[in-house]
């Protein structure tokens, strides 16, 4: 590595510590993320009320799914603008409030258009968290702690699933399936009040001391320069993330959506008896995110550069989800969830260092626009894949051989193409003011 990269990481590095009012903007960032996942994923635990109590068939449920989907979509792109436009204060505020009222709206129509109006306005609101949580991260956390801080709150994803059947078990059978839906509307509510109450940028939170604020700041400061939100394709580290996003989240989702179907599929287990494979599963993903954020910043701490620590942290992680394929052919249910939890683990670990690779890489005027604009292009193709994983699934008759082998080269596939537009990972402030981020032409 070049040895102005390794001084200056060194110079990033040192003082890496816990403590300070940055702890609870992280942990206010993992509560929305498990909001967040526990709002989109009551409508598919409640889904078995609305078939015997509306009447709907599984062909109106299909077009609700796919009502959030696509503007879950459209929600990435606009709301990551949205989030740089506004600031994260604000706008987590405005859309965390939108969601949250539309879960509690569910509670009270009857009808399949007006659950598909309720869950697009969902899609839309609920595409905010990510962009808005690294652009916090970016504002809050030098680069040494930022995957880790990104591992943190990513857990909440997990967690949100673990956390909605709990939720219903606890307000369905005594409340009616409506107080599903409404639970986890107030829930986010009383997210929305503490954060406007407690949160405030860096610069202006009263409850930030100085000590800290230079130590959030101890990364060699940005160069002014603009980069407007339509320009952001003429750059490698946009096409990286990109094009790395797109790979990779499909296989996310698709363990989320596919996974209880598998295990019912091959070894009848039945969604009563799921909840031990489920805490394996998800677990792991949690203990993932967290050590795979975790470990880059513990090599960026002991000298090494970002270029080396964030791919190598990535490379661990990607060979994590290498032997998922093994989950087709295994016997035993919990030895199959093991290997699908153990590549959950590698994709929430890649994750935490390729969302921080946003933030390393580019302005923090425009981390929100780009991990929008990133997860825009991978939610519409994540759409694409699940009508297609459920075509594929039909015509073979339930093999899901094939599938676990494409999710398990993904990642190194992905890590492949960030190393070839990205050599050298190179940070924001490098840039000379007045020039622009390396582009397409650049060596």
């Amino acid at each position: 590595m070049a040895q102005s990269e390794i001084l200056q990481s060194k110079a990033t590095t040192r003082g890496f510590r816990w403590g300070g009012y940055r702890w609870a903007v992280c942990l206010g960032l993992f509560l929305v993320t498990t909001i967040n996942y526990m709002s989109r994923f009551m409508i598919s635990l409640l889904e078995p009320d609305l078939v015997k109590y509306l009447h709907f068939t599984t062909a109106d449920y299909g077009y609700i799914a796919a009502a959030f989907s696509f503007t879950y979509a459209i929600g990435y792109a606009l709301c990551g603008w949205f989030m740089d436009a506004v600031g994260v204060w604000l706008g987590f505020a405005i859309t965390v409030a939108l969601f949250s009222g539309a879960e509690m709206g569910m509670a009270f129509t009857t009808t399949v258009l007006g659950f598909i109006i309720i869950q697009g306005i969902m899609g839309i609101a609920q595409g905010a968290n990510f962009p808005g949580a690294i652009k916090a991260v970016a504002l809050w956390f030098p680069k040494k702690e930022r995957a880790l801080t990104t591992g943190i709150f990513n857990a909440g994803t997990s967690l949100g699933v673990v956390a909605a059947p709990v939720l219903v078990s606890l307000t369905v059978a005594r409340f009616g399936w409506q107080s599903g839906f409404v639970s986890a509307g107030l829930v986010g509510i009383l997210w929305v009040a503490w954060w406007l109450w407690r949160y405030r940028d860096p610069d202006k939170n009263p409850r930030l001391t100085s000590e800290e604020l230079a130590y959030i700041r101890s990364d060699a400061p940005e160069k002014p320069h603009k980069i407007r939100w339509i320009t952001l394709l003429k750059y490698r580290q946009s096409w990286a993330f990109i094009i790395a996003t797109m790979l990779t989240s499909p296989v996310w989702w698709f363990w989320l959506i596919w996974i209880p179907s598998f295990l019912n599929g091959k070894f009848k287990i039945h969604i009563k008896h799921m909840i031990l494979p489920m805490v394996i599963i998800y677990g792991l993903a949690d203990l993932g995110s967290i050590a795979g954020g975790s470990l880059s910043s513990w090599l960026i701490a002991r000298g090494w550069s970002l270029n080396a620590s964030r791919k190598t942290a990535m490379l661990i992680c990607a060979l994590l989800v290498v032997p998922v394929f093994a989950a087709a052919l295994v016997h035993n249910y919990l030895l199959a969830a093991a290997f699908i939890g153990l590549a959950c683990a590698g994709h929430q670990g890649f994750s935490a260092n390729l969302f921080t690779m946003a933030s390393d890489t580019m302005p923090s005027k425009v981390v929100g626009s780009l991990v929008g604009l990133g997860g825009f292009v991978a939610s519409l193709i994540s759409t694409g894949v699940s009508a297609g994983v459920g075509w594929f699934l039909t015509v073979s008759h339930n093999e899901y051989f094939g599938l676990f082998a494409i999710a398990s080269s993904a990642y190194l596939v992905a890590l492949l193409i960030i190393h070839v537009f990205l050599p050298r990972w190179q940070s924001a402030h490098q840039v000379e003011e007045g020039t622009a981020l390396p582009g397409l032409a650049a060596s």
